[in-house]
């Protein structure tokens, strides 16, 4: 029993020493591969690997999670000012970690939106969340956490992270009752708020408790603002924050605390008569929140 543990733990600490490996991946790798142009992407394969049958269904995927979020929030892809959307697909970091990640980079003396994708086949993770980084750039990691995790939940892969295949409401609750929950006001704009630091113009998970906690209460509160003041709401708190501090008050009336308070309300009236999964997810968190994630995939994919 002992023996099979260890194994396990181990296997999750290389998962974990991988995703974080991700901040060493070669952002500016050419590609060597297929490429493809839709109306509104360039989707390549870096890899040079993905067969033609298969790469056809990613750009199609791709594609169409595009044109989802690009309906959902009524927005423009912004081509003739700042180009197609690149869409590079990867190799994963390991089998079983899949994820993506924005970025910009000169390319053809002209900065272009890049979303690297790292394994998952035709069923991409955080791939929504991303074009919506990419639709709304903005340098306060809350507010892209915010309206990205709406955009996954509806259009994206559920066992994402910070999801993990349960529902980030589930997570907060959750949270709550293992003494982990962190306070929004205490997430601030920058990647080192979050447990996360830049290393070679990319960023590297410093504390992966944090970054869980930050991650899914951003997702969570941000499902919230959405379902109760709408996504114009939403999108006037990301213009109006480019050039202010987060106006709260002026977009939706009332103080943070306050949005705080109605929210975990909310989501703990919701939850009451819930237990199950709420309890699930609190032993694997109070067990190795490290790994909290891999483990409520595993049992995700186990349900199938």
């Amino acid at each position: 029993m002992f023996f099979i543990r260890f194994k396990r733990d181990l296997a999750m600490s290389k998962k974990i020493l991988l995703w974080m490996a991700f901040s060493f991946v070669l952002l500016c790798i050419p590609a060597i591969g297929t490429t493809v142009e839709t109306e509104r992407l360039i989707v390549r394969d870096v890899t040079g690997n993905i067969p033609p049958e298969r790469f056809e269904k990613i750009v199609s995927k791709t594609d169409s999670t595009l044109a989802e979020v690009l309906k959902f929030w009524s927005a423009d892809p912004k081509i003739e000012e700042l180009g197609k959307i690149i869409v590079e697909y990867d190799r994963p970091l390991q089998a079983d970690v899949a994820s993506s990640f924005f970025f910009r980079r000169k390319e053809n003396n002209k900065m272009v939106r890049v979303v690297r994708v790292f394994g998952g086949n035709e069923y991409p993770h955080q791939l929504a969340h991303k074009l919506t980084t990419a639709l709304f750039p903005n340098p306060d990691i809350l507010i892209r956490n915010m309206m990205g995790e709406a955009s996954e939940t509806r259009f994206g892969n559920p066992l994402s992270f910070p999801m993990c295949g349960f529902n980030k409401d589930e997570w907060v609750m959750a949270l709550l009752q293992a003494g982990s929950y962190i306070s929004l006001a205490e997430m601030g704009p920058d990647q080192s708020d979050w447990g996360k630091e830049i290393v070679a113009n990319a960023p590297r998970v410093k504390d992966r408790v944090k970054q869980h906690t930050c991650y899914l209460e951003a997702g969570s509160f941000g499902e919230f603002l959405i379902n109760n003041y709408g996504t114009n709401k939403m999108k006037q708190f990301y213009r109006l924050s480019k050039n202010k501090p987060r106006p709260w008050e002026e977009v939706f009336g009332t103080t943070l605390e306050q949005l705080e308070t109605m929210w975990l309300e909310y989501i703990k009236l919701k939850y009451r008569d819930k237990t199950a999964n709420i309890a699930t997810l609190v032993k694997l968190w109070r067990t190795q929140p490290n790994t909290a994630c891999f483990s409520a995939q595993d049992l995700a994919e186990g349900k199938k």
